[in-house]
């Protein structure tokens, strides 16, 4: 997905993606690269999120 004018840096067009490491916002003008975190990653470009896993103690019910 194309942000246009959005780079922080120089005001140009930043293009959000994700490979094996990730998701990142990287600027398409001269290389500037942001990594994002797995929520903000699943609002911009609805990559999945991990599940959240409740902890359940020894002796404890699930309701």
């Amino acid at each position: 997905m194309l942000y246009l004018k959005s780079c922080p840096r120089c005001t140009g067009d930043i293009n959000a993606d994700s490979d094996a490491h990730g998701a990142f916002l990287k600027c398409l003008h001269y290389g500037f690269s942001k990594d994002l975190s797995p929520e903000m990653a699943a609002r911009l470009i609805g990559l999945p999120t991990a599940p959240v896993v409740p902890v359940v103690e020894p002796g404890q019910q699930v309701v």
